[in-house]
């Protein structure tokens, strides 16, 4: 943990003798419960493994991996002394949790907070399985992420690609040809999902800033709010309780921007759009609004990080980039359009080496047993928290050669058939960045073609290098909300065609 994260600990550990009551308590309780949890590394008192969790500077799931290594594909972690984890690093173990016994795995454990912007943990991502998650599962792919919605979105997407290519055009010719994609790809994210939100007729600038400014405040909210996560009883500490105050402070400005949209379309919203099918459920307005921001939340980073990280590595690896480039040469057309984006081998094959090397959430959402179960044989208890490190299955050495190199043609002989994304072999139960089974990411068949035709224009249209020469960009990673660059990328463009 970090330095001031430390000092928090430890103001926790000092609170009176609460925290030692509770200590002792748990230690009585988790003593009688201990054959209950698989084995994994020794835990200290109150602080659990967390002195483990950021050893050498790794990042949570470059650590899970390496535990897992020397404690087995299934692992107890403990949050704290009293928070048990399950940790599922085997591609055959994260399949039976994922797939074969989703039913028993399909429920939500989240951080108390997070029940504040998300209207007691009524959204699509947050719910227990059950019949308000399927309600609006099955409403949203029939009303939004339909085939049909999708397709007649597409030239909408490409004049947005238009445009912000156009506006990068701008930026470069004002600053050298250096720029910084990242900014433009989050608002051009936006449009599309507001769209998907509120209707194809969507035109509102101030809601796209205002969207991705409140994304941004969710997501750096996650990461003040770890503590809390952790020690529970933290919340009702009064230096401790910034991360609730400023979760009401967000839901707030959630409500002021998306509300408005309620009001004005509650009788004219079109058929196709998330917010029509919300309001013919009759939910409480909170609860819609929980949930389109919920899109928001969940695409708009995942999306936009996603292709910087494509970007980068393409620029660490010129030889891909011009082979990419020759692929869209030999396609014949100017620009690129989202039929011939299913058709590009090469194209398809770089989205899925860059999900696989960066994974976007590389532990997913944490799942919780919805009843006494089994992972191959080993005991799970209900309730209990259970997580699959999808960054250890996605580099697991035993399925894919030289696992830290980027290399798209590993894809190229695995597919099925064409582009689909289907896979033969172990590739198939270890390429899951997006997860799998009941609780597989609800916007995956939107965000990689999306994620393809944007890399496909930006490449199509401009030369990508290092913004100062012989410095490549830095490929270390962060993890708040999803997996971020440590340093955004700054790049220079070329124009490809005057």
């Amino acid at each position: 943990m970090e330095a001031s994260s430390w000092i928090l600990v430890a103001i926790v550990v000092g609170v009176g003798g609460v925290m030692l009551m509770v200590e002792n308590f748990s230690k009585r309780s988790m003593k009688s419960e201990a054959s209950k949890w698989p084995p994994g590394p020794p835990k200290f008192p109150i602080i659990g493994n967390l002195h483990q969790i950021k050893k050498r500077g790794e990042l949570i799931h470059s650590t899970l991996a390496r535990l897992a290594k020397v404690h087995g594909g299934i692992m107890t972690v403990w949050f704290g002394s009293w928070k048990p984890t399950i940790v599922v690093s085997d591609p055959e173990l994260a399949w039976e949790v994922l797939v074969t016994k989703a039913s028993d795995f399909s429920s939500r454990t989240l951080p108390y907070w997070s029940k504040i912007t998300t209207a007691d943990w009524h959204t699509i991502s947050t719910s227990n399985f059950g019949p308000h998650w399927h309600t609006l599962r099955k409403g949203l792919h029939n009303t939004t992420f339909n085939p049909q919605t999708i397709a007649a979105q597409a030239r909408l997407q490409e004049h947005d690609l238009v445009n912000m290519t156009a506006s990068l055009r701008e930026e470069a010719s004002s600053n050298h040809g250096v720029v910084k994609p990242l900014l433009h790809l989050r608002r051009a994210t936006v449009r599309v999902i507001a769209r998907f939100c509120f209707g194809f007729d969507f035109d509102d600038e101030i809601f796209v800033e205002g969207i991705d400014s409140v994304v941004e405040e969710t997501i750096r909210l996650t990461s003040h709010s770890r503590l809390a996560d952790i020690f529970e009883i933290s919340r009702h500490i009064p230096i401790l309780r910034r991360s609730f105050l400023e979760a009401y402070r967000v839901k707030q400005k959630i409500e002021e921007l998306i509300g408005p949209y309620i009001s004005s379309r509650r009788s004219s919203s079109p058929n196709n759009c998330y917010l029509h099918f919300l309001l013919s459920q009759d939910f409480q307005e909170e609860v819609i609004i929980s949930n389109l921001f919920d899109l928001f939340l969940l695409g708009v980073d995942s999306t936009s990080t996603t292709i910087t990280w494509a970007l980068a590595f393409l620029i660490h690896n010129q030889e891909i980039q011009h082979k990419l480039y020759e692929e869209f040469v030999r396609c014949g057309s100017g620009t690129i359009s989202i039929e011939e984006v299913s058709k590009l081998r090469y194209l398809n094959a770089v989205v899925m080496e860059t999900m696989r090397m960066k994974p976007i959430a590389p532990l997913g959402v944490p799942h919780k047993a919805a009843r006494d179960s089994n992972i191959m044989g080993t005991k799970v208890v209900e309730g209990s928290t259970v997580v699959v490190n999808l960054y250890a299955l996605l580099h697991d050495p035993i399925v894919w050669v030289e696992p830290h190199r980027f290399m798209p043609e590993r894809f190229l002989t695995s597919l099925k058939n064409g582009n689909d994304g289907s896979l033969v072999g172990a590739m198939e139960r270890s390429f899951l960045p997006f997860g799998a089974g009941r609780r597989v990411c609800a916007g995956m068949e939107l965000a990689k073609p999306q994620v393809a035709l944007t890399i496909a224009h930006l490449v199509n249209d401009f030369h990508w290098s290092s913004a100062v020469d012989g410095q490549l960009p830095d490929l270390s990673d962060d993890l708040t909300f999803v997996l971020t660059m440590k340093t955004p990328l700054v790049a220079r463009i070329m124009p490809r065609r005057v």
